[in-house]
């Protein structure tokens, strides 16, 4: 549950910049691992912005840190960039707007973060300043064991990684919370059965009739029908067919003849709640 939670973080801050007028970002994880706080920070000793995170439902701070590359990716993407540019290269430090820049996409990140221990076990999560080095003492020094999280972002053909650390020991005095929600969730689907229960269903047969026009009559004036009678319909040769399957109206058709035989090109769908309001004006 642990990393469901981030993963449904992840899931839903990618989410959220899909309707902003930004380069859309894809942030998934790569991975889950456990170890001293200094080991899974080792190669975060350049140039990082690393932000601590206040959760107060879990009594403990987080801490996030992204290097260079994934900073800059950042900052082009919230700044309205495309990528037609070169990335940047270059070895100055991050400016104050750079490093706010990231701040503010990791506070959205947190928000979703909220939004998905919820149910689990709710805490809000908050970032406190950002900084240029790890501060180990976020977690009690570098050799408290901690879980990280490593995220990959990916925008505009460019990105990084981000590690989100937890300290274990405020995950241990959860477990019984994390424990308690992973046994009500649902089996992950097979994705082979998925597929071949679909082959199955789309293989099935269904009768699908044409329906130029339709005509009110009296039980009277059908029991008075004879052979070579003709029925007089309102239809005309440009008049649209239904498809029907089983009685209902699935596609709108052109009436048409293709090499002596008669055809159909289906012409729209039939929007349902037109069709239901259509009938309710006419009753």
């Amino acid at each position: 549950m642990f990393r469901t939670i981030f993963e449904r973080a992840a899931a839903a801050c990618t989410q959220e910049f899909r309707a902003a007028p930004v380069s859309q970002p894809q942030l998934t994880i790569a991975g889950l691992e456990t170890g001293a706080a200094g080991d899974v920070f080792a190669e975060h000793d350049g140039p990082i912005v690393a932000v601590p995170l206040q959760a107060q439902g879990w009594n403990t701070r987080l801490l996030a840190s992204a290097r260079r590359n994934t900073v800059f990716a950042i900052v082009e993407m919230m700044l309205g960039g495309d990528g037609s540019q070169a990335p940047y290269a270059g070895k100055k430090p991050f400016s104050k707007i750079e490093t706010r820049i990231f701040a503010a996409f990791l506070e959205r990140f947190a928000k979703a973060l909220s939004a998905a221990a919820a149910a689990v076990a709710p805490t809000p999560v908050t970032l406190e300043a950002p900084a240029a080095a790890i501060d180990f003492e976020v977690f009690g020094g570098r050799t408290t064991a901690v879980f990280a999280v490593r995220l990959n972002l990916e925008v505009m053909g460019r990105g990084g990684e981000i590690v989100v650390a937890v300290p274990q020991t405020a995950i241990a005095a959860l477990r019984q919370a994390f424990s308690r929600t992973s046994l009500k969730q649902d089996p992950e689907p097979d994705p082979h059965w998925s597929r071949q229960i679909e082959r199955e269903i789309t293989r099935a047969s269904v009768a699908l009739s044409a329906v130029l026009d339709e005509r009110t009559m009296t039980l009277g004036d059908v029991s008075e029908l004879r052979v070579g009678q003709v029925i007089h319909l309102t239809a005309t040769p440009r008049s649209r067919v239904h498809l029907e399957c089983d009685g209902e109206r699935m596609v709108l058709c052109e009436f048409g003849k293709s090499n002596g035989v008669y055809t159909l090109r289906v012409d729209e769908f039939i929007d349902r709640e037109q069709e239901f309001m259509n009938d309710l004006l006419a009753g």
